[in-house]
Formats: structure tokens, C-alpha cells, sequence
């Protein structure tokens, strides 16, 4: 595995500072807040520090290759909290971002109380990820997702696809490009962004049986005070 050294080093383009504005994001239209130069040194700050330090190369680069997804994700929540981001150093209503693990979610594989995303697989077809049809998952009055793909830790792929409802509105099912390298990686071919106040749940199709630990690629914006509670 090739060394590692920060998710900045990846990104190609110069940041500029954005303004407020109304624009199409995850094919919504939407208010989002500015975005200040110290904003987008605490989001490098807290992705190179906290989550992606000598991580997998391949998820370094989905994560840097979106980097702009993310800060539009948060500029839809700032709108919402009137609050900077900050990072790391988020303190009361200020914003920061946490990986999204399976304990962020009411409900995993069909059941409560979720540590992991482990599920041993007895049958193939259709089944329930990340909430379900009748209890759907809900994203707070101040918080915002974004999915940008998914990490098998098993040695082989159990599911093909996935499938997100957002607002009882089904998405088509996506068929997931898993790609074998130092890691199984499927990238989703647009971004999930999952706005505050918004409720979804996402299925998977399995197609062998087996264990897997199909974990997401995803963050959750959120205010900092709410990071003690998670």
C-alpha cells in the first residue's frame, strides 16, 4: 500500500471562497451558505487528522475526487443553522462532520441497536440496509448526509446492488462496481445527498450468501454539541 500523507494532496483544483447562492444539488434545488477559505482548512483539518491518515489510497481519492459534494452537503446544513463549520474545533451549534458508522442509524440490516455493519447473509434477493420501508431513517432539522459509496471488508462481495428511497420516493436500483484492489470498492455513480429534515432508507440485493461487512462511505454533518450524544 502506497503511503498516504493527506486528502489536500490529492485535490487538483484551487479553492475559491463561495457565496451564498441557490443552486441544483443531488437534483434538488437549493439555498446554500457561503463557504470561507477557514471552512474548507477545518473540513481538510478534520478529514486528514481524524478519519482518512494512512488510510486505504483508493477511499483517499473517492473522498478527495468528492470534496466538493462534501462542502456543498454543508453549506445546505449551514443554511439551516446560520453556523460556521469548524471542525475539529466545533463547539456548541458550530458544524463539524463524522463518519457515518453503523451506530448513527436506528436501524442496520432490519435490526436495532447496531455496533457494525456485520450481517451474515442466509439468502439471496432483496433486504433492508440502512432503515426500512416502515421505519424509515430521519435526518435531522440541522443535519445533513452525503453517501459517496461503500467498502466490502469481507474477501468477497456479497451484494450487487443497492437501492435509496428518499420521501417515500424510490431511486432506481444501482448496480455497484466493486473494484478489487488493496480493498473492495464500489463508488456510487452520483453522490446520495440526504438534506435536513428529509427520511429514507436504503435496500440491498444480495446475490451470494455469506457474511459481509458492507460498510458506507458517508459523513454526517451535524452541530458540535450533538457529537457527544452520538
Amino acid at each position: 500500500m502506497m503511503e498516504f500523507k493527506s486528502v489536500n494532496d490529492l485535490i487538483t483544483y484551487s479553492f475559491r471562497e463561495l457565496e451564498e447562492e441557490v443552486d441544483y444539488l443531488g437534483g434538488v434545488q437549493t439555498k446554500m451558505a457561503s463557504f470561507t477559505r477557514d471552512e474548507y482548512d477545518a473540513l481538510i483539518n478534520i478529514l486528514d487528522k481524524f478519519f482518512y491518515k494512512n488510510s486505504y489510497p483508493a477511499v483517499v481519492s473517492l473522498v478527495a475526487e468528492n470534496i466538493q459534494v462534501i462542502i456543498d452537503t454543508i453549506r445546505v446544513v449551514k443554511t439551516e443553522t446560520k453556523q460556521p463549520f469548524m471542525g475539529i474545533r466545533a463547539r456548541g451549534s458550530q458544524l463539524t462532520l463524522v463518519n457515518a458508522t453503523a451506530d448513527l442509524f436506528t436501524r442496520v440490516w432490519g435490526a436495532t441497536g447496531a455496533k457494525t455493519f456485520e450481517k451474515d447473509l442466509t439468502s439471496t434477493g432483496s433486504t433492508d440496509y440502512i432503515g426500512t420501508s416502515a421505519n424509515p431513517e430521519s435526518v435531522g432539522e440541522e443535519e445533513g448526509y452525503v453517501f459517496l459509496g461503500f467498502l466490502e471488508e469481507e474477501p468477497t462481495p456479497k451484494i450487487n446492488k443497492v437501492l435509496l428511497t428518499k420521501n417515500n420516493d424510490p431511486f432506481p436500483y444501482i448496480t455497484l462496481p466493486w473494484e478489487a484492489q488493496e480493498v473492495n470498492l464500489a463508488c456510487l455513480p452520483e453522490p446520495w445527498i440526504l438534506q435536513p429534515e428529509v427520511t429514507y432508507y436504503v435496500q440491498a440485493y444480495a446475490y451470494k450468501t455469506g457474511t459481509t461487512s458492507m460498510v458506507p462511505i458517508a459523513f454526517k454533518i451535524l452541530q458540535g454539541k450533538n457529537v457527544l450524544s452520538l
